[in-house]
């Protein structure tokens, strides 16, 4: 009821509505504000930094064949970086990090990211490496390139020889005896050398030039796809070396294919039958296996290449293993099923020495990234330089006087290892890697420029690119092989001399020390006998030893083929008693 004088109440939304307006109008009470306010979106991150590429394969810009699926690229970076790739091509890998030594500026690692991709033709790609640090600041570095149209692969035989049974055991006697007598200028000295060697291969190298030869050999010259050392799709050259099995029915093909890395001036594409890793070739085919030898770039069909001569790609691991497994997989997907086993990954053997030994250690990594299409079994590798740069270090000291018993000089002779940094090292690392420096500013006719030895050895700032370059190559310097290496199951032989002029043995301890205990290594100690002592002593010349120790090692690789091949015939290969 209503009383006198009063008004009807409002209804409930009526007085919300004069309330709300009440509110709106006073500025929501006292002081002149009571709400939150308004929340800002955090800032963005900082844009990453960027990360400069050293090097890369393929160069940035370059147009490459869509069938080169292996990719590499090569920074400076600080330690303990997480990685991710990203890019078209969806590419997969790992990261090898190397510890790097006297370079100026904060510690960093040389980390050489080994990819594998699967590419379209007449496309552009870019690929993206982004980089993370504990402290969450984040790096970013990118390679751009293109691919061209398809075109076939190709492994084409250019020329071959045969060589029968019984000339391929006389080939290899010969070739013992001269590869010990070329280096050795007096005819003294010459003799004494080969009584020694004659010794040491009566009663050590019994698979030598004493296990008969059970075929004769057809030696192939062959022409195959691969690329040039910027990535870009080249025809390069190649031994192919298979028993001669015409004529023979019931042919068992063996357990391995042996890829064979050539030592420093050989050409097994030549086919000439004085090349030591030709000859080696025929020796190991003549036993019934399938041998593969790269030529080198700059070696063979690219010495001379688009009008100009190409130095070698000398101690280049990246280049030098793409090539060669390139090679490796066009015969094993060519016409050469008889010789291997065509329905499963085949079993692989690598062998190198000298040079070849860094080799075999560069393709046994790249291996490890991308459907090969096989599985490396063995690497045999013996007197290499696994360090190139301490290498090359302990020679300048050899020269400034400054060795003081460092085992990285100490048995070294810098007047006769400047040839090989002269003619060898340096001019493929000055054509295919950008180190600001030329060969005048390193070497004068046959000494080593004065400014140039005390420089590096001193630290100056402009030889850090060649450091790198150097340290980029060495394997001794790997960090954590364990957590990046993944090919666990193969055996590494290891074999060096401590009596080495030539390739310190320091390098080959240090190699088996990283590798040791987490893969199955093998060092062998066949170089260090009294016989090797003695010729260090007697014979001072710098490649004698260094060329002996090769023979162990190939008399031991002969002995573990021999063997396999008598155990799958459920017997045995004795090899003969007489050896010259």
């Amino acid at each position: 009821m209503l009383g006198v004088g009063s008004r009807p109440s409002p209804p409930w939304h009526a007085a919300a509505i004069w309330v709300l307006a009440a509110l709106f109008a006073c500025g929501c009470g006292g002081g002149g504000g009571g709400g939150s306010p308004p929340i800002e979106p955090p800032p963005p991150p900082p844009p990453p930094d960027p990360i400069s590429l050293f090097d890369a394969i393929p160069a940035s810009g370059v147009s490459i064949d869509p069938a080169s699926s292996r990719l590499n690229i090569v920074h400076l970076g600080r330690p303990g970086l997480r990685y991710r790739y990203t890019g078209a091509c969806s590419p997969t890998g790992l990261a090898v990090r190397r510890s790097v030594t006297d370079l100026g500026g904060e510690e960093q690692e040389l980390v050489s990211h080994q990819l594998a991709c699967t590419m379209r033709p007449l496309t552009s790609y870019r690929i993206t490496l982004d980089a993370t640090a504990t402290d969450g600041r984040r790096y970013r570095g990118e390679l751009e390139y293109s691919t061209t149209g398809t075109v076939r692969s190709s492994l084409d035989v250019v020329d071959h020889v045969t060589v029968p049974a019984a000339y391929a055991d006389e080939l290899f006697k010969g070739f013992i005896t001269e590869a010990v007598l070329d280096e050795i200028d007096s005819p003294v000295l010459g003799l004494l050398a080969a009584g020694i060697v004659a010794e040491l291969a009566e009663q050590r190298w019994p698979n030598l030039a004493a296990w008969p030869a059970e075929f004769g050999v057809v030696s192939q010259r062959v022409a195959y796809t691969s690329r040039d050392p910027r990535g870009v799709r080249a025809q390069l050259s190649g031994l192919v070396a298979m028993p001669d099995i015409a004529g023979i029915g019931d042919f068992e093909h063996r357990d391995r294919v042996v890829l064979l890395e050539h030592a420093t001036g050989s050409t097994p594409g030549s086919l000439s039958l004085t090349d030591s890793w030709h000859v080696l070739a025929v020796l190991i085919a003549s036993h019934g296996y399938l041998v593969v030898a790269p030529d080198n770039w700059g070696r063979g069909a690219t010495a001379h290449h688009n009008g100009s001569d190409q130095p070698e790609t000398y101690l280049m691991a990246n280049r030098v293993a793409g090539n060669g497994l390139d090679l490796l997989a066009a015969v094993l997907d060519g016409d050469y099923d008889e010789f291997h086993d065509a329905a499963a990954d085949v079993d692989v053997s690598i062998v190198g020495y000298s040079q070849g030994g860094h080799s075999a250690m560069a393709g046994w990594l790249a291996s490890q990234v991308g459907d090969t299409g096989f599985v490396v079994r063995e690497v045999y590798s013996g007197g290499a330089p696994h360090d190139l740069y301490r290498t090359f270090r302990g020679t300048l000291q050899h020269v400034a006087g400054s060795c003081d018993g460092d085992p990285w000089c100490r048995n070294v002779e810098g007047e006769a290892v400047l040839p090989y940094v002269r003619d060898r090292i340096l001019p493929g690392l000055f054509e295919y890697v950008d180190v600001d420096l030329d060969l005048a500013d390193v070497v004068d006719g046959d000494a080593f420029v004065d400014e140039f030895v005390t420089g590096f050895l001193e630290g100056e700032s402009r030889y850090d690119d060649l450091k790198t370059a150097l340290q980029l190559n060495s394997f001794t310097n790997i960090l954590d092989p364990e957590a990046t290496l993944t090919a666990r199951d193969t055996h590494v032989h290891l074999y060096h001399s401590a009596f080495d002029r030539l390739v310190p043995e320091q390098n080959t301890r240090d190699l088996a020390e990283l590798l040791m205990p987490g893969f199955d290594v093998t060092h062998h100690d066949a170089c260090n006998s009294d016989a090797y002592e003695v010729l260090f002593g007697t014979v001072p010349v710098v490649g004698v030893v260094h060329s002996v120790c090769g023979f162990e090692m190939l008399d031991a690789v002969l002995g573990d083929l021999r063997d396999r091949a008598a155990s799958a015939r459920g017997g045995s290969a004795r090899a003969t008693d007489e050896f010259w």
